[in-house]
């Protein structure tokens, strides 16, 4: 890829389908790797902590060949990112404090649930407008789809208030997080690698903490048959997801992103369903396709018109 920055111009519907696609494919391809290089090696943060450190030093040495992808390292374009990585981190740790807490149905039920809080952001501080009626039923099309689809799996089970309390600032962090992302793509002038890089080498200090605070800095790493191998395939993939995200989530809106995960976090359970019989079930199934039939039915919200006089 080049090193200009993002075109103004609005993106067309085949370009945001083809990131869409690509996203999709490596955010569903990174699930598998990362289940097999953190089994073969049994330390989780030395995976993400690999996979931060390639992804940033691949585009150093992009920028060293002399393909001219970094601009200047300036304040008031780093701050932002610095932000951005904070909330990332706490976000991880609120998550596995709220998994601790509560049950996978909960987490999978407040993750289905963000679009929509994501899309009230966008519509109050973002210049959006409202969604239209179709995509209003879509987004609480996969609500219902996916409460049926935890009614007949693990149910929802939160473990008193603090297990309330870690489920909603996991939530929230999140929230904002994809609607601060855009922002960053549409206010901060930069290349997709640039972006790439101040997330995965900002986040890494973050994981060397974690490394610490889980104890796994007094784990021996397993040397099961493969290990290596996973490990810099999840690296490969890293940087690629990486990229991918930044890109995609620059021509779409916060709310259709987020809307991308969701239905990719779906779409692979029923995948998983399907390929292991063991876990079938006809009304799971049928919940988790409907989850991802109506999250296709959903369409961008338009900005809003300017004030006449404004630029």
């Amino acid at each position: 890829m080049s090193g200009k920055t993002d075109a103004a111009n609005t993106p067309s519907s085949r370009e945001k389908l083809t990131w869409i696609l690509v996203y999709s494919l490596c955010s569903s391809t990174m699930l598998v790797i990362n289940k097999l290089a953190v089994s073969t090696n049994g330390l989780p943060t030395v995976v993400s902590g690999a996979q931060l450190a390639v992804s940033a030093l691949v585009v150093v040495g992009m920028e060293v060949s002399g393909m001219k992808v970094l601009g200047a390292f300036e304040r008031q374009r780093i701050l932002p990112f610095v932000a951005y990585t904070t909330m990332f981190a706490m976000g991880l740790f609120s998550n596995m404090k709220a998994l601790m807490l509560t049950n996978v149905g909960a987490v999978i039920s407040a993750r289905c649930c963000l679009p929509l809080v994501v899309c009230l952001i966008e519509w109050a501080f973002m210049n959006r407008m409202f969604p239209n009626a179709r995509s209003i039923m879509s987004l609480m099309g996969v609500v219902f789809a996916a409460s049926v689809y935890i009614s007949n799996d693990t149910g929802v089970s939160i473990d008193g208030s603090a297990g309330m309390f870690w489920l909603l600032v996991w939530w929230l962090l999140l929230a904002v997080q994809m609607t601060y992302g855009k922002h960053l793509t549409e206010n901060i002038s930069m290349t997709q690698w640039e972006r790439v890089f101040y997330t995965n080498a900002l986040a890494i200090p973050p994981t060397i903490v974690l490394y610490y605070a889980t104890g796994e800095n007094e784990q021996m790493m397993k040397d099961e048959e493969g290990a290596m191998f996973y490990l810099l395939l999840s690296c490969v993939v890293g940087v690629a997801i990486s990229y991918s995200g930044w890109k995609c989530r620059s021509v779409i809106t916060a709310t259709t992103f987020t809307l991308v995960g969701v239905i990719n976090k779906m779409a692979t359970i029923a995948f998983t369903i399907i390929v292991w019989p063991k876990d079938f079930s006809v009304m799971k199934t049928l919940a988790l396709l409907a989850s991802v039939g109506f999250g296709l039915l959903y369409t961008e919200a338009p900005l809003r018109n300017k004030p006449r006089g404004s630029s």
